[in-house]
């Protein structure tokens, strides 16, 4: 089924409002996973709130936590204190923000977090501020090491995002071939997957989503050491749990995920001028637009162009959600009387 975006916005806000969340908090989170769905990384947008609510509902993230943010210089650390993923992430962006316009530059880490959607919501939130940013995130192991057959990093993804005069420059990658969301999206969908995204138990590439134990690396040793790299900055640095340190998301409900994030922030004004910064921006971009296109290609695109397309396009069509999914959110919506309507249209 495709649902309006506007309407799914506004039952997920309700939704987590009923959960507890302040107004703020709803529309926060609500608007961060339905833009996910409208920039087509449905891995990451409303299919994660079944999963959200189960771990409200063993005590390890509640709606009302407030994360705690201290401040020295241009550093920010913060505790996600049992905070929802992307409060104690707006949370980073503020101070970030903040330190940044001071100093010229300013970095934040995050400890004690959880699943905070994409690390490109606030890449590009920092953009919009005529910043130019950096987001990682580790997450629990599911990819497994170049060379490796047993899952060590998550899918870890880096982001970063650069202010351009239009939409920023942005890209947002998970650092394994696939993000694990897509699988549980091709497992929903009821669909096979491209055999180059994960391996069964056995350490053998597989097309069934079912059969996924793990995923690969993106491009073998190179997305391994940048996997590594987040791991280090996101996980190390911060104090948040490491590696098998860190509690899966869906299947081990007895202890915190303790995810660590890391954000810089390097403010244009302290380089050049904000107009001069995006003036250089746009012709970077005119000058890869007029790079001819390779063969099977219309034209060459910047990063982070796909999705605002498939953005615009949701939001004319809808956003097509699958049939697990629906049922899905009709239970969560009979369990906290705000009604799902399954025939958006």
């Amino acid at each position: 089924m495709a649902m309006p975006a506007d309407r799914l916005l506004d039952w997920t806000t309700r939704l987590l409002a009923a959960w507890g969340f302040a107004p703020d908090d709803a529309t926060y989170v609500a608007t961060g996973l339905v833009d996910a769905n409208l920039r087509g990384v449905d891995s990451h947008g409303v299919i994660r709130l079944p999963a959200y609510r189960a771990r409200i509902d063993a005590g390890l993230v509640s709606p009302t936590a407030e994360p705690v943010v201290r401040t020295r210089g241009a550093v920010v650390r913060i505790d996600a204190a049992g905070a929802q993923g992307q409060i104690a992430a707006r949370a980073a962006v503020e101070a970030v923000d903040a330190a940044a316009t001071t100093h010229g530059v300013g970095t934040a880490v995050v400890r004690g977090s959880a699943h905070f959607g994409t690390a490109g919501t606030y890449a590009r939130a920092l953009a919009g501020r005529g910043k130019v940013a950096i987001v990682v995130s580790n997450s629990e192991p599911g990819v497994v090491p170049f060379g490796g057959r047993d899952p060590l990093l998550g899918t870890n993804p880096f982001a970063f995002a650069a202010p351009t005069s239009g939409d920023p420059v942005s890209l947002d990658m998970a650092t394994s071939t696939s993000a694990m969301g897509k699988v549980f999206v091709a497992r929903a969908a009821g669909t096979s997957i491209p055999d180059t995204w994960g391996v069964d138990a056995d350490g053998n590439p597989t097309t069934d989503p079912d059969a996924v134990a793990a995923l690969l690396p993106a491009g073998g040793p190179k997305g391994y050491g940048i996997g590594f790299l987040v791991e280090i900055l996101g996980g190390v640095l911060s104090g948040a749990a490491v590696a098998s340190g860190i509690g899966n998301m869906y299947s081990d409900l007895s202890r915190p995920q303790d995810v660590g994030h890391w954000m810089l922030a390097l403010d244009a004004e302290a380089f050049m001028p904000l107009d001069e910064l995006t003036a250089r921006m746009d012709a970077l971009v005119a000058e890869a637009h007029a790079i001819a296109p390779a063969p099977g290609f219309d034209e060459v695109l910047v990063p982070g162009e796909p999705e605002e397309r498939t953005r615009t396009q949701r939001l004319a069509d809808g956003i097509e959600l699958p049939d697990a999914t629906v049922d899905d959110l009709v239970a969560l919506g009979e369990r906290f009387g705000t009604h799902f309507e399954a025939d958006a249209r």
